[in-house]
């Protein structure tokens, strides 16, 4: 767990009466974690009604914690998330960092290694683009590493393990010397100790009494780490008595550990008991680790289903959007074809009002050769077509040069005032695709609306 002390500019005085009551809420946190969650959702509420986002954050991390401790991973994911989301939406960088870490040991205590790793390669890069080099920042640096080491040691790669927490160490040498510091070596020196017992005895057993020695208030959950790493050196050597002493000594101190460290200690206390021939004390400590796992499987159980539900829920969003950006294309198709329809309706009305008000069709021997040729679907139609009217369609292609030959057969048709149905009958082809075709020449044309085809094109 990160621990933070934060400085804040503002000094309204409920502000520093919060602040007084988030620092006892932390403190309520070690002894009374119910009471603690429960205060702290009050306190929340009343950090953002003053606008105090730092302390809102504070204690919403106090929330965070009480169901870490109380190995509750789906709520330990919520309010990791909502940090994020807090710190994104005040632009606080450093708490974005903070909120990272926190998902990555939602994810990871969930059994999530492959959700959480991600958390903290996010949280450096957040963490790369800060320019800070306050103590705030120092630490959350610090602890990012630390996260890493703690991935490395889920997936047993113990030389990364080591390697990051060296990092981690490099970060808080940097802090100013004074207690902080020196609680953050303790902590460091306790953390190598633990990385140490899975292949240098001697030097895990010198960083867990290093970190013991240190002459501050004792944190009890460090304090269950060294002993812990004692307890292993000694069981190691066959010192199986002073283990059993080591251990049970953390086991007083197990519930401020995390599941995975209590898990060891029950597996290392059925050990020793083992080795002491103490079977009733063996199943005991079998008991208690099957307890454990039950209930670890289940609060994993819940937290897999949340995440499945979250990405099942993203997944309708983004259904939801496509169908709706579906939908809105498809309303836009219909309201076009509609428009469409429309306007060839009204193009066709005013077209057969100009063709009743002029004279009939032409009559004449080139006319009724036109129409048998057309009829009989004669190839030569166009070629007698142009000796009929010989400008016609050179004046068509004056007006656009780009305009096709089977274009210019169809405006033929129109010269000859052939309505609608007869133009679909002659060419086989449906009354609505002559529409089309009509619609089609009148851009092709640049034909004015309010101009009719048959007019225009009989003046050609």
């Amino acid at each position: 767990m990160l621990a933070t002390t934060i400085l804040f500019a503002q000094q309204n005085p409920d502000v520093e009466k919060l602040k007084i009551k988030v620092n006892e809420n932390s403190a309520l946190l070690k002894t009374n974690s119910e009471k603690a969650l429960i205060e702290a959702k009050t306190l929340e509420k009343e950090a953002n009604q003053l606008n105090a986002p730092e302390l809102e954050l504070e204690i919403i991390v106090n929330q965070f914690n009480h169901y870490k401790r109380n190995n509750d991973f789906k709520n330990m994911l919520a309010t990791a998330n909502l940090i994020y989301q807090k710190a994104e939406t005040y632009k606080m960088p450093l708490h974005q960092v903070m909120a990272k870490r926190y998902l990555f040991d939602a994810y990871i205590f969930s059994g999530l290694p492959d959700e959480a790793f991600p958390q903290l390669e996010e949280g450096l890069r957040i963490m790369n683009k800060t320019e800070a080099k306050d103590s705030l920042s120092i630490m959350t640096k610090a602890n990012l590493f630390i996260g890493y080491s703690n991935y490395y040691l889920y997936e047993k790669d113990y030389e990364n393990q080591l390697k990051y927490l060296k990092l981690s160490g490099n970060e808080a040498q940097k802090l100013p010397n004074g207690i902080h510091k020196q609680r953050w070596l303790q902590t460091y020196y306790a953390n190598i100790g633990m990385a140490f017992k899975h292949f240098n005895l001697d030097s895990a057993k010198y960083y867990a009494q290093l970190s013991l020695s240190k002459n501050l208030e004792q944190n009890n959950s460090i304090k269950a780490m060294n002993l812990s790493v004692l307890g292993e050196v000694a069981m190691k050597e066959s010192n199986y008595q002073n283990a059993l002493n080591y251990f049970k000594n953390a086991e007083k101190l197990q519930r401020f550990n995390n599941y995975m460290n209590t898990e060891d200690l029950f597996r290392n206390l059925k050990e020793v008991y083992q080795k002491l021939e103490k079977k009733d004390s063996v199943k005991i400590y079998q008991s208690k680790i099957d307890s454990l796992n039950l209930s670890i499987s289940q609060n994993q159980n819940q937290s897999l289903h949340k995440l499945l539900n979250e990405k099942t829920e993203n997944d309708y969003k983004i259904y939801f959007y496509i169908f709706g950006f579906a939908l809105i294309i498809l309303i836009g198709i219909i309201v076009l074809v509609v428009r469409k329809t429309r306007i060839l309706a009204g193009q066709e009305k005013v077209s057969q009002q100009y063709l009743d008000k002029v004279s009939e069709n032409p009559k004449g021997e080139d006319y009724t050769k036109l129409l048998e040729m057309l009829k009989k679907n004669d190839p030569a139609f166009m070629f007698y077509f142009d000796e009929t009217f010989p400008e016609f369609s050179s004046k068509l292609e004056k007006i656009n040069p780009k305009i096709s030959s089977t274009e210019i057969e169809f405006c033929a048709l129109l010269k000859l005032k052939l309505p609608t149905k007869d133009i679909a009958k002659y060419q086989y082809i449906e009354p609505q695709s002559v529409r089309n075709k009509k619609h089609l020449i009148r851009k092709k044309l640049t034909i004015p609306k309010d101009r009719d085809i048959y007019e225009f094109i009989d003046e050609i």
